[in-house]
């Protein structure tokens, strides 16, 4: 019945976020004929793939693909498929103008003396991921699990 139930629910979420599962479904099309698609985790309607050909992470409906260097870090994986995922199921298919396209241009051409991190559509994904952004002596930032006790 769980999976009768969830099968029922992931049609209507898969039609709202269409456009960038039409996306999402070209990004795994073509890693998998560049042969390089890995399989990393199933969780909350979404799967996440890492490729050597990916660089960073992009969140795209119901699929996150992380670069092979990132695919060892469990926080950019939450980021991407626990975070942005979020943001896409929100905002269905106003997604790529609302977090999409301005998430990409931010990592494209952000000041780096800022934390990339700092990005309103970086924020939202961290607090639906339940991350923290942490700082280093020398100021640089990068992500972590927050640590609930």
């Amino acid at each position: 019945m769980k999976k009768i139930l969830h099968g029922l629910a992931f049609i209507p979420l898969f039609i709202w976020q269409l456009p960038q599962n039409i996306i999402g479904i070209f990004f795994l099309l073509y890693f998998l004929i560049m042969g390089d698609l890995h399989f990393i985790s199933y969780k909350k309607f979404c799967w996440a793939f890492s490729s050597k050909y990916m660089l960073g992470g992009i969140s795209l409906g119901n699929f996150a693909y992380v670069s092979s260097y990132n695919s060892k870090k469990v926080a950019v994986i939450k980021h991407e498929q626990e975070g942005h995922t979020v943001d896409s199921k929100i905002w269905g298919p106003l997604y790529l103008l609302v977090i999409g396209l301005p998430s990409l241009m931010w990592a494209q051409f952000h000041d780096r003396n800022k934390c990339y991190y700092s990005f309103y559509t970086e924020r939202w994904a961290n607090k639906h991921a339940d991350l923290e952004v942490l700082f280093t002596e020398y100021g640089r930032c990068f992500l972590s699990v927050k640590n609930v006790l």
